[in-house]
Formats: structure tokens, sequence, C-alpha cells
């Protein structure tokens, strides 16, 4: 099944996996090099990872 055939709340829950994914890695730390600031990185994958689940939830309400 393509992406494009994946209802759109499959679609929004695996981009906030992904997301969680990337805050979970961020927050973890450097693997090699120096130590970075990553707080407005993080800050902006919050926002999204927050805007999808508002989407979702009024998506899931449309539905009933």
């Amino acid at each position: 099944m393509s992406e494009s055939e994946k209802p759109l709340r499959e679609q929004m829950t695996e981009a906030m996996e992904k997301i969680r994914q990337q805050v979970e890695t961020l927050r973890e730390g450097p693997t090699m090099g120096e130590q970075s600031d990553d707080r407005s990185l993080l800050a902006e994958l919050e926002a999204e990872y927050q805007a999808l689940k508002d989407a979702r939830a009024k998506l899931s309400s449309e539905e009933q």
C-alpha cells in the first residue's frame, strides 16, 4: 500500500511516531562531536507533534 493510499489518520500516527523518535534522539545528545544546542529544533518538533495530535483528534471527532 502506497503512502497516499493509507488513511489520513494512519499517516498522522506514523508521522507522530517519526517525530517522537527524532525528539528522543536529540534528547539523548550527540554521539560524536561537541554538544549542540538543539532547543529550537526540539521546540519545532514538539510543536509539529502537537499540531498533528490535535488534527488527528479533530479528525476522529469528525468521523463519529
